[in-house]
Parts: structure tokens; sequence; C-alpha cells
């Protein structure tokens, strides 16, 4: 059986030229996108920033059980976290004792499907695809259609008998506090468990197998287990809800309902949230960013795509299309940033005005430093 396929497809100048306009038209749409999710963004930065400075001065150290007189407040929480009754999972028929909560992962042996491409343009601006097709098996804790594969014949998966799923003891406590399936799925079980073995599976290492993990066939399936075990120390920050917890809103909207491992202080909660929150939003302006650069490429796409008739000039169009597209993409993004803050932080906003201004002036100054000089006219004889 065939693991690796090759197909080769070509099309022709005309036809490229007439597909580079769809571009020209969705160009604007994805430039007007990113500075849509730019100004955003900045407003949900702006939100953290401002919720979790109400938040560090509302927050109500309490005791490791509730009080009636912080009811729907928010409060700080650290106690061990315990449990009697058995987490079971009714899947494999196993019952699971001494953990708080219990993560299951399990994998099955399937086939993947990688795709490689390449183009080359050739001479009169037409243009020859290859794509390369292969096939390669690997355990996967996702199920993986086959039927979407190019060449699904002879790499056929099986349906996944049941996933990876996540479990609460139904009795688990914070000392006096109730913990919830909510509150308890927002730490992640690290130690590794030891669990039975049920009918028809085998042992292997922390794996509990239904075929083989040596030498597996495809369907073969493997299932792994971590917990939170009884007595590990917890740390809530979050609203008081009757005996539970529940988000807690600032008085701008954001939503508070931090929970993690180990004795840490709200102030340590607080510091790690905002590290989150502060890379979420350079991870958001970087996607920004880079849809406006696609967009601003695309615009230009059909340029690039009637200068190919040749294609080494097509080559040198593409580059200054590209380049031209930075040059705008990065001065307009740091606008759009700046602008953002100017409305919902005025001073701060005026500095990244500032920043961009000098970025357009640098960028210009380069462009103009690549240019070649041009030679003084020699003067007339007298």
């Amino acid at each position: 059986m065939a693991n690796s396929f090759t197909e080769t497809t070509s099309q022709g100048f005309f036809s490229r030229i007439a597909n580079s306009f769809i571009g020209l038209l969705l160009g604007p749409v994805f430039v007007i996108g990113a500075i849509a999710l730019l100004w955003w963004n900045e407003g949900r930065a702006v939100e953290a920033i401002v919720g979790l400075n109400n938040a560090a001065s509302a927050t109500v150290e309490a005791s490791a059980s509730p009080s009636p007189g912080n009811e729907g407040k928010l409060v700080h929480v650290i106690a061990p976290a315990t449990a009697e009754e058995p987490i079971t999972d009714d899947d494999l028929a196993l019952g699971i004792r001494g953990q708080v909560a219990v993560a299951r992962k399990v994998e099955m042996y399937q086939w993947k499907e990688h795709e490689q491409e390449s183009t080359q343009t050739n001479t009169g601006g037409s243009q020859t695809t290859t794509k390369t097709y292969t096939y390669t098996q690997d355990w996967s804790d996702e199920p993986v259609d086959s039927s979407a594969f190019r060449h699904p014949d002879g790499h056929q998966n099986p349906s996944m008998p049941f996933q990876s799923k996540r479990y609460a003891a139904s009795d688990a406590k914070l000392g006096g506090w109730t913990l919830d399936a909510d509150t308890l799925g927002r730490v992640d079980p690290v130690q590794a468990l030891t669990v039975g073995v049920p009918d028809q599976w085998t042992r292997s290492g922390n794996y509990i197998v239904k075929g083989s993990v040596s030498s597996p066939k495809t369907g073969d399936l493997r299932v792994s287990y971590t917990g939170l075990e009884t007595g590990s120390t917890m740390s809530v920050l979050a609203q008081q809800s009757h005996n539970g917890f529940a988000s807690y809103t600032t008085p701008n909207g954001y939503q508070v309902f931090l929970v993690a491992l180990g004795n840490r202080p709200a102030a340590q909660m607080i510091a790690q949230q905002r590290a989150n929150e502060s890379m979420l939003t350079w991870i958001l302006r970087g996607v920004g960013a880079v849809v406006m650069f696609i967009g601003f490429t695309m615009f230009f796409g059909p340029l690039s795509v009637m200068a190919s008739f040749l294609p080494f000039l097509g080559s040198l169009v593409r580059g200054a299309a590209a380049a031209l597209s930075l040059v705008i993409s990065v001065p307009l993004t740091l606008i759009v940033i700046a602008a953002a803050w100017l409305a919902y932080r005025p001073i701060l906003g005026g500095i990244l005005i500032l920043a961009a201004i000098g970025a357009v002036y640098g960028l210009w100054r380069w462009h103009a430093g690549r240019r070649p000089a041009v030679p003084a006219k020699a003067a007339a004889p007298a």
C-alpha cells in the first residue's frame, strides 16, 4: 500500500490574473478586520488592567470556612482540598480513590495526513504546483477524520470509543468550602496515577492499553490518568457564592476567578494574571499586524501576477509589494494601537502616536538611503 502520493497541477496566466483580483477585493476586508481586532484587543487589555487593579483593592482574606458576612465579595482562600468518595470512570468501570480531581487522557493509534506544496512560475506567467501527500501513523488524543484525506483508501481510521475527560469528586472540599467541577477544572491534575486494569486491557508503564504499545495497529488505544491528591493545598481568588465559589465581576465588568495549586498569596495570583493578560495582548497585536500585512499583500497581488509573465520580474515585484506592505502595516498597526489607547488612556496613547511617527520617519529614511544617488550635472563651459 502506497503511503506517499504526488499530484501536479497547472494554472494559466490569465486564470491567475482573474484569481488575483479576488485578493484585490478581499485585501481591504483583511485590513479592516485587523484594525477591528487591534482596537478591540486594546480595549480588552485596558479592561484587564483596570479590573485587576480593582480586584487587588477589593480582595478579602477569608478563613478555611465561609463566613456569611463575605457573601458576594471577592475572597482569597488557601486550604487543603479533600475528598472521600472515589472518582468513577464509567467508560472503563474504574474507581479511583484518594483524588479530588482526575484527568483521563485517551490516545488512539491513527493515520495522519501530511501535505507539502511547491510552486514554480514559468515563462509566460503560468504556474505549476506540486503537492505531495504522505501518510504516517501515530498516537493522537484527538480523532482524525480520515474521510477528509486526499487519498483515504487504505488509510481509514475507526471512531474513538471514548475520549479524554476531566472528573471531579462529588464531595470535594477546600477546607469548609464546596469545590465544584468548575473550580477544579481551572487547575490541571499533574500527578501520574496507576489505576486498575479492566478486562481485555493490559498495563504498560502508566498506560492501560487495548492492543499493543510496542507494535500498535490502527485503532489500538492507550489511556493514562493524572490526579490531584486529596490533601493538596489550593488557592482560590473568586466571589463567595453561598458555601462555594463563582466568578467575581469588577465595577468595569472584568471577570475574576483564579485558582492555583499550592500556597499562593492573592497579590501573586493577580500578578500572574496580569502577566497572562499582557502575553495575550501581545499575541493578538502580532496577529493583527500579520493579518494587516496579508491584506495589503493580497491587495497588491495583481501587480505581482501580471509581472510574472517574466518569472524574474514577478519575483522583483512580489518583493517590492511585500516591502511596501510592511512599510504600510507596521506604522498603521502602531497608529491603531495608539488611537485605541488615546481613547482609553490618553497619556500612553500620545506616547504611542509619537512612536508611530518615529517608525514612519525611520522607515522613510531607510528607504531613502537605499535609493542610488543621482550624479550632479556637469557645469556648462563658459
